[in-house]
C-alpha cells in the first residue's frame, strides 16, 4: 500500500485534535465615543480607580458605531495600551469604517460589523461600559415580547472569589457572595448572605429585574445592562445603604437602591 494512502486511513482512524463548538459569552464592550487619548485615559483611570481589579483580565470588544464617519484617527496601539493598563484585553473591534476595518486586522485584532449589518444581531448579549458617561446602557428591543422565564436556579453554598455563576432565570444565593465574584441572571438576583462582590440581572434586556441582597456591599451591580460601580466612599449617593438590606432597581433607565422593607 502506498505510504500516502496508508496514513490517510491512519488519520482517520485517529481521534480528532480539536472540535470547534459555537458558544456564548458575555462580553464587556467599549462604546467609543472619542478619540481623544486624554479624555479616554482620564475617565478609564476615574473608573479603575473605584475598583482597581474588577477589570483584570477581562475581554473587550471596541464599539466604533458611535464615532463619527471621519474618524479616522483611531490610534489603536494607544487605546490598547490603555486598556491593558487597566487589566483589559481588547479582543476585537465593531463597526466604524473600511480604514477602522484595515487597522483591526493589521493589529492582529478580530474585526466585527456594524450592529445594523447583523440582520439579527442582539445586543442584550453584551455588557456595554459606555465612555460618555458612568453608567452603562444595552439598547432593549422595543416592543418585544416578553420571554417565559425559565426556572430559578438557588444556590445553597457560598460564593467565592473568582467564580462566576449564571442562571436563564432567577438566581438565588443563600450564602454570601465574596468579593471578586460574579453572579449572572436573566431575571432577579436574590443573596441572603453578605454581597461583596458583582451582580448582573436582567442580562437578557428584562428592565423589570431587581437585586435583593441583606447585606449591600458590592463592587458592581446592573440591572439590563445599565451599571453602577459601588463602594463605601461616603459623598455616594448609594452609601446609606451600605451594609444593610437592599434592593436595586431600573426606574427610567437609571438605578436605583431602596431598602427591602
Amino acid at each position: 500500500m502506498d505510504i500516502a494512502v496508508m496514513a490517510s486511513v491512519v488519520n482517520s482512524k485517529s481521534p480528532p485534535a480539536f472540535q470547534l463548538k459555537g458558544s456564548l459569552y458575555t462580553l464587556t464592550t467599549l462604546e467609543l465615543h472619542t478619540t481623544s487619548h486624554r479624555r479616554l485615559k482620564q475617565q478609564l483611570e476615574g473608573m479603575t480607580s473605584k475598583a482597581p481589579h474588577f477589570f483584570h483580565q477581562t475581554p473587550v470588544v471596541l464599539d466604533l458605531d458611535k464615532l463619527s464617519d471621519d474618524s479616522e484617527d483611531l490610534n489603536l496601539v494607544s487605546i490598547r495600551h490603555l486598556l491593558h493598563h487597566t487589566g483589559m484585553i481588547l479582543v476585537a473591534l465593531r463597526g466604524g469604517t473600511e480604514h477602522h476595518k484595515k487597522t483591526a486586522q493589521l493589529a492582529g485584532v478580530a474585526w466585527l460589523p456594524h450592529q445594523k449589518q447583523k440582520r439579527h444581531s442582539n445586543p442584550q448579549n453584551s455588557n456595554v461600559v459606555m465612555l460618555s458617561q458612568p453608567d452603562a446602557k444595552i439598547p432593549v428591543e422595543k416592543n418585544r415580547q416578553e420571554p417565559v422565564r425559565p426556572e430559578a436556579t438557588i444556590i445553597s453554598r457560598p460564593v467565592r472569589s473568582g467564580q462566576q455563576l449564571y442562571s436563564e432565570g432567577d438566581l438565588i444565593v443563600l450564602g454570601q457572595v465574596s468579593e471578586g465574584a460574579e453572579l449572572l441572571a436573566g431575571g432577579h438576583i436574590h443573596i441572603y448572605g453578605s454581597f461583596r462582590g458583582r451582580a448582573l440581572a436582567g442580562v437578557n434586556g428584562d428592565k423589570k429585574a431587581r437585586i435583593f441582597c441583606n447585606q449591600f456591599e458590592a463592587e458592581l451591580v446592573s440591572i439590563s445592562g445599565q451599571y453602577k460601580l459601588t463602594s463605601q466612599d461616603q459623598s455616594s449617593v448609594w452609601s446609606h445603604r451600605w451594609g444593610q438590606n437592599a434592593q436595586i432597581f431600573l426606574d427610567n433607565d437609571h438605578l436605583h437602591i431602596t431598602a427591602l422593607s
